[in-house]
């Protein structure tokens, strides 16, 4: 690849690729931002003309067909990932693909197959397990053999219902569990993989605080056994910022917006600690230097951004939507 760097494309210019993009061009040194894709020229050649990208398209087939792309960040939609994902597939793109990639395990299973055939990159954007604070924190419980007994953690901001937004439309994949559930239930299933703990089904609690949603409001998964944990997601209440990982003579708390983790303090065998983060964009430009460091490096696996927590995340949230009524979300119209 030219000057060693990865030639990126993304596919769907909402505000979510406005972040990904500032960071990718000004924090990432092995990735350069290289062409973008809208459904109209215009915002695309806007959006083009903001980051310096020298290419744009109307069409995400002609993103797909350009032969300089090397890989693709795909913005878009939820219920958009999968048809976005085969496409850039299927023309040899190495894909990174917004959380949650899918909102069912059948079309996890069919990319992941996909991108072994082609051989290229298939990989989540969980942007916060790639930091370095929380990469410090995880070699830290390694190094020590620390044992964790619990995690708690939520995401939740309360918005006034309103059926024009995003999060409300059960067309695309709103509510609470795969807007912002999928965060904590990473976090939660990251830390059982770090500590060989198995991944029990949780007990499920869904809350409607708006008779006329359609989509869940509010949900609290439990899980029991060895590794007990608290998980929480909201789109109609405010919750806890910060997340809280307790063991043996052991306390650590990833402090405010623990889903950017930025400071974690460690209290532990009666030392305390802290990790911190270097000032630096948004968070994206982490994952984006990692997936790029991959590609660059040959390999098709991260064992950062890993594919099996993904798989066991998408599961969990697919089972427990469905169970709960919700399957209008995980299979939309």
């Amino acid at each position: 690849m030219e000057n060693h760097k990865v030639r990126w494309g993304i596919a769907g210019l909402g505000n979510i690729a406005h972040r990904f993009a500032a960071d990718l061009t000004h924090y990432v040194q092995n990735g350069e931002l290289y062409a973008v894709a809208a459904r109209d020229l215009p915002r695309a050649a806007q959006f083009a003309g903001e980051y310096a990208c020298p290419h744009y398209y109307d069409s995400y087939q002609a993103l797909a067909a350009d032969p300089n792309v090397d890989a693709v960040y795909i913005a878009t939609l939820h219920p958009f990932h999968r048809h976005m994902t085969e496409l850039f597939l299927r023309h040899g793109k190495h894909v990174l693909v917004e959380k949650p990639a899918f909102t069912n395990l059948r079309d996890w299973d069919e990319m992941t197959s996909l991108a072994r055939q082609q051989g290229v990159l298939l990989v989540e954007a969980m942007k916060s397990v790639a930091f370095p604070a929380y990469q410090v924190l995880r070699q830290f419980i390694q190094q020590n053999q620390v044992t964790i007994h619990s995690v708690e953690a939520a995401f939740g901001g309360r918005h006034g219902f309103d059926s024009r937004l995003r999060i409300f439309d059960p067309d695309l994949s709103g509510g609470a569990t795969l807007d912002v559930g999928v965060y904590a239930l990473w976090l939660y299933a990251d830390l059982c993989q770090l500590t060989q703990t198995p991944l029990h089904k949780p007990a499920v609690k869904y809350i409607q605080d708006y008779a006329e949603s359609k989509v869940d409001d509010h949900v609290e998964f439990h899980f029991t056994g060895a590794l007990e944990g608290k998980i929480a997601a909201s789109i109609s209440r405010d919750l806890q910022r910060e997340a809280t990982i307790l063991g043996p003579e052991l306390e650590i708390v990833i402090h405010d917006k623990w889903w950017n983790p930025k400071t974690i303090d460690i209290v532990y065998q009666g030392k305390t600690s802290q990790i911190t983060t270097p000032a630096g964009g948004g968070g994206f430009e982490y994952e984006t230097e990692h997936v790029s460091a991959l590609i660059l490096d040959g390999k098709r696996c991260s064992d950062v951004l890993r594919a099996e927590t993904s798989r066991q995340v998408i599961a969990m949230m697919e089972t427990a939507l469905t169970e709960n009524g919700f399957g209008h979300l995980v299979y939309p119209a």
